[in-house]
Formats: structure tokens, C-alpha cells, sequence
């Protein structure tokens, strides 16, 4: 059809391969275009919108015992007792802090009960330490009613662990419930004598009757 020398052959198709490679070109300009484009509208809408950030979810817990403001507080599930701790004023000079384990995580709902350290009748501080189920019981990471003293099982050693509780009380505790049987709620300790009102205030969060 058409009678083309060898040179115009070769001119046409070096022709087709400029055709190409500038489409090409184009092409990949406007997808680099696109692609940028796509990035930084991503980024400012990341920015400018905070709802997009990461949120952390808020905890509500309920601290108590040995410390100077106890109530109910809100803070940030990546916080630890330690921070509870101190939004609540800080610990009061009567907290044994060895007890509990400061670095624990926060937990909804938790109830963290900082307790208080123990005295002898002479005015010596006991080393509660050496009671390993109450060291334990405070140091878990989810501080709660668990951690509780029953005033129906527990024996002298333990109940001195509680704040104002030495080894006269502790006696007088046992031997109001062998002679009046277990105790039906946690007001009946202060039939025993020496519990007076303040001295119930100061431990009613720390028992329990069952």
C-alpha cells in the first residue's frame, strides 16, 4: 500500500518511541502528583481534626485509707497507683507504702486502699511485712476488697495489722467473739472494748465480716 524506503521506516518508528516515551512521562507526573497530593491532604486533615488522634480512655477508681484527700478520682488508663497517689494529695505520715506495689497499672472500678502502719502497745512500728498474705494481697495489681481483714477468722498477728490495733486489742477482738460468736456486720467491733468511734473510722475500709 504504501512503498516506504528503509529510512523512512526507521524515521517513523524512532517517531512511535518518542510518542511513547513522552506519554509515559506525563503519565508518571500526574500519578506523583496524585499520590502527594493524597499524603498531604491525609496529613492536614490528621492534624487539623483531633478526633483522628489516639485517645486514651479515662479510668475511675476510689482511693482510700492512709492518705491525705481519699475520694473518687478520674485519670488515664496508662497510669499507675503511683499517680493515683499522688492526684489524692499524697500518702499521710501513717501510710506503710511497702505494702503496695506502686508501679501497678490502673484498673476501672478499682478500689485502692493505701494502708496504715502498725504500732505495738510500746509505740513500736511492726514490720507487717512479715505477713505475707496481706503483702501480697496490697502489692497485686488490682487493689480491692480482697485485700480486706475478716475480723471473724483473722488471728491476733493479723489483726494487728490494722491501723491502731496492738496486741491488747487484738486479744480483746478474739476473745468478744469466741464469748458473743462471729460478728454479724462490721459496726459490731465497736462492742469491743477500746473501739471507740475514731478508732472504727480509721479501719472500717480494711475489714470485713465474710
Amino acid at each position: 500500500m504504501f512503498n516506504l524506503s528503509n529510512q523512512e521506516k526507521i524515521t517513523i518508528i524512532l517517531l512511535l518511541i518518542l510518542i511513547i516515551v513522552g506519554v509515559g512521562i506525563v503519565l508518571n507526573k500526574n500519578i506523583n502528583r496524585e499520590d502527594n497530593f493524597i499524603v498531604n491532604r491525609a496529613s492536614d486533615i490528621s492534624e487539623n481534626n483531633p478526633t483522628m488522634q489516639i485517645e486514651i480512655p479515662p479510668v475511675i477508681i476510689h482511693i482510700a485509707g492512709a492518705v491525705k484527700n481519699p475520694g473518687v478520682y478520674q485519670l488515664k488508663s496508662t497510669d499507675r497507683i503511683v499517680d493515683a497517689l499522688k492526684i489524692a494529695g499524697g500518702a499521710s505520715e501513717e501510710a506503710s507504702l511497702d505494702l503496695i506495689n506502686l508501679a501497678a497499672l490502673l484498673k476501672d472500678g478499682q478500689k485502692i486502699i493505701i494502708p496504715y502502719k502498725t504500732y505495738s502497745e510500746t509505740g513500736e512500728e511492726i514490720n507487717t511485712n512479715t505477713y505475707s498474705y496481706v503483702s501480697s494481697a496490697y502489692s497485686s495489681s488490682s487493689v480491692s476488697t480482697s485485700a480486706k481483714i475478716n475480723i471473724n477468722t483473722a488471728d491476733a498477728n493479723m489483726l494487728q495489722i490494722l491501723p491502731g490495733i496492738g496486741p491488747v486489742l487484738s486479744e480483746r477482738i478474739i476473745e468478744y467473739r469466741n464469748q458473743n460468736g462471729l460478728f454479724g456486720v462490721i459496726d459490731d467491733i465497736k462492742d469491743v472494748s477500746g473501739i471507740a468511734e475514731k478508732k472504727y473510722e480509721g479501719i472500717k475500709d480494711l475489714i470485713c465480716v465474710q
